[in-house]
């Protein structure tokens, strides 16, 4: 009785044997499938082939067996695929509506197999791919439309940060030629006056205030004119005006600034050297409002394949619910300014240690201004 009951035990451990090739075929099937889909930076077309792809080694016969995807006229498929009587399909489905299906066939009728020519579990996991593939095109399609639509926002505000610049050089302009001849005139009138009334001491000294009140607003003048539009950044290149605004920034809010910048010439972008000081400028002010830092230092320059700007201070430390914050809007800018030329910004703040800023772009740059 031993002796017969073996053939049943041999044929129910083959059956057990088969059963788990073919899950294990499958599983790696929809690994794979989840791992295209999850691939960063892959175009549509390359995963829906990378998809079809993975098909064929998941049926029962893999060395007859061919795969094809149709979708929205498109076609994508496995070398040799020749469609046959011997085939499986499932249609796939994009928001509602049918967008296409795809296929498994045979090139031949395969051998006379333990389960037939194709597994129930073939036709489950061919439709659980098909439901798939319709919700993963739904999110790559919506996830590129978000992105493209980023892209749009982000050309629009660099057009808008353009037209600021534009402008404030346009202010700035008609603040030194008009406002400034203006007020150097009025001073020559002043210093008139005085050496016309040298002998009355009652007029001399409102002259002599009025000179000393002109020479203030004369300082003034030149300062916001250099905030809106920095000369030195057109006459002498960034490294000239980064040193240059950390020099003010020491001299007007009392905080010791380092200054360290290398391998900058005078061919970097131009509207990537506006960009770079103005995020310097911006920093800067952050630094001067809310840190209480008593030293502060700036590093900008090409480190590899990058151009990196470290920006730190010795303050009282950003606190993570504070970055771009609604109350933050100069770091929201900052970030803008960032990513709209492709690069990344990293902010680090430690309580009672100070802030730290990291800022990677892409380097080199030479971005025809638009």
């Amino acid at each position: 009785m031993t002796g017969r009951r073996q053939p049943k035990r041999g044929r129910a451990g083959e059956r057990t044997a088969f059963e788990l090739r073919e899950r294990t075929k499958e599983l790696r099937c929809v690994y794979g499938l989840s791992k295209i889909r999850d691939t960063p930076g892959s175009s549509l077309e390359r995963m829906l082939q990378g998809i079809v792809g993975l098909l064929p080694p998941a049926w029962q016969y893999p060395d007859l067996a061919r795969a094809r995807l149709i979708l929205e006229g498109a076609e994508y498929h496995t070398r040799g695929f020749r469609r046959t009587r011997i085939r499986q399909a499932e249609r796939v489905f994009v928001h509602g509506r049918k967008a296409g299906f795809i296929e498994v066939c045979y090139r031949r009728t395969p051998p006379p197999g333990p389960a037939g020519v194709f597994l129930k579990s073939e036709r489950r996991l061919l439709r659980v791919i098909a439901e798939r593939l319709g919700k993963m095109i739904e999110h790559k399609r919506a996830a590129d439309e978000m992105r493209a639509s980023h892209e749009r926002l982000r050309e629009l505000l660099r057009g808008v940060e353009r037209a600021r610049e534009d402008e404030r050089r346009r202010i700035a302009h008609e603040l030194h030629d008009e406002l400034g001849h203006a007020l150097m005139a009025l001073k020559m009138d002043v210093g008139c006056l005085k050496d016309e009334y040298l002998k009355k001491a009652g007029l001399m000294e409102r002259a002599q205030s009025m000179t000393q009140f002109i020479d203030v607003t004369l300082r003034n003048l030149k300062r916001v004119a250099s905030e809106l539009k920095p000369v030195l950044l057109d006459d002498f290149g960034l490294p000239a005006a980064v040193s240059s605004l950390a020099k003010d920034f020491e001299g007007r809010h009392g905080v010791r600034c380092r200054v360290k910048v290398w391998g900058l010439g005078r061919e970097l972008d131009a509207e990537l050297s506006i960009v770079l000081y103005r995020i310097v400028q911006e920093l800067l002010t952050n630094i001067a409002r809310h840190s209480g830092a008593r030293n502060a230092s700036i590093e900008l320059g090409p480190v590899g394949a990058r151009l990196v700007l470290n920006v730190k201070d010795d303050g009282r430390g950003i606190r993570q619910e504070e970055l771009f914050a609604g109350k933050t809007l100069g770091l929201l800018g900052i970030r803008e300014r960032v990513h709209g030329w492709k690069g990344t910004l990293q902010i680090k703040g430690a309580p009672g240690r100070g802030t730290a800023v990291r800022i990677r772009l892409p380097w080199p740059q030479r971005r025809a201004r638009r």
